[in-house]
């Protein structure tokens, strides 16, 4: 997996393809998806030509599926993206998750079917093999969203948002939005992966824990991952929750506003309303005025609670906005 980076934002450019690859090759499916599962040590390179990279490995411990004592794998030689041979010697001992095609073992997934074979990751996997069902696999996975190799828990992140069904009974949500929290802290890439897990599961305690984090979090760059997050959730489950924990701070009725606008339906619109006749901010009228507009509301229902240059203001915005997104391309 790949370390924090110093910047959130990031993760949400890369969410559909860094964070994509992380969840499409993360322990749990890799385990599903191979054919074999094999700790084993390099025992000799046995390169048939200049263009070809062979090594020879021992098994030493096989998890699943059925492979020999001994065993080649083969890849094109040099570094290159998508290739897990080329760095390793004799005496490297990995944890491989293979693929068959025709007589032939493969890397699954390249480089990320080639992980180191740290004791604890071993055991993950075995466990992982062992659960009989997938809310088994989902209760493990959040057990070990807390757990102090990185690879593992980082690993359980993903591989909880990438599942097609996702139960989580109270304790387990709580440790999503504990893991949550505090990967937001440390600007981890888990992050966009929990939030979404968490959308997910449509809990209300678990949104209450969620929605304090997004309206005060200081960074823009990861309120701003929260906000995509929860813009997933329900909006009849979300409204009410913002409000009241915006209270009349206005920071938070910006934030709670900013997400008002994202979410569809009569019930989003119905709270940005009843914002809108609480706050006394003109920059949070603003942005819910635009909001309501470009959701159908007329604005001359809007001028007893918006400043008239307010209201004019986002009247151009929203009209600027529907022209633009009209507009063919200048080449």
């Amino acid at each position: 997996m790949k370390p924090g980076f110093a910047c959130l934002l990031a993760a949400i450019a890369l969410l559909g393809t860094a964070s994509a690859q992380d969840q499409a090759t993360t322990l749990a499916s890799a385990s599903q998806r191979a054919d074999v599962i094999v700790v084993a040590t390099v025992t000799a390179a046995t390169d048939p030509s200049p263009e070809w990279h062979r090594l020879q490995w021992r098994t030493n411990l096989v998890l699943d599926g059925q492979i020999g004592s001994s065993f080649a794998l083969i890849e094109r030689a040099g570094a290159c993206c998508g290739r897990s041979l080329f760095a390793l010697g004799a005496g490297d001992q990995r944890l491989l998750f293979l693929q068959r095609t025709g007589p032939r073992l493969h890397p699954l997934g390249g480089a990320r079917g080639v992980a180191p074979a740290v004791a604890g990751v071993v055991s993950h996997v075995q466990a992982l093999l062992a659960a009989p069902t997938a809310a088994a696999r989902a209760k493990l996975l959040a057990a070990r969203l807390a757990d102090p190799e990185p690879r593992i828990a980082h690993d359980a992140a993903h591989a909880l948002a990438s599942m097609p069904e996702l139960t989580l009974d109270a304790t387990d949500r709580g440790r999503v939005a504990a893991a949550l929290q505090l990967a937001i802290a440390r600007g981890q890439t888990t992050a966009a992966s929990l939030i979404e897990a968490a959308s997910r599961c449509a809990d209300p305690a678990l949104i209450d824990g969620i929605v304090p984090l997004y309206l005060t979090v200081k960074r823009a760059d990861r309120a701003r991952l929260l906000r995509r997050g929860l813009a997933r959730v329900r909006p009849e489950l979300l409204a009410d929750r913002l409000a009241m924990h915006a209270g009349n701070d206005r920071a938070r009725q910006l934030r709670a506003a900013e997400l008002l606008r994202k979410l569809p339906g009569h019930r989003a619109q119905s709270a940005m309303h009843d914002l809108l006749h609480q706050t006394t901010c003109p920059r949070v009228k603003l942005c819910l005025s635009e909001g309501l507009i470009a959701a159908g509301t007329r604005a001359v229902t809007l001028e007893s609670t918006v400043p008239p240059a307010v209201l004019e203001l986002a009247q151009r915005r929203v009209t600027a906005a529907r022209f633009r997104s009209v507009q063919p391309t200048a080449r």
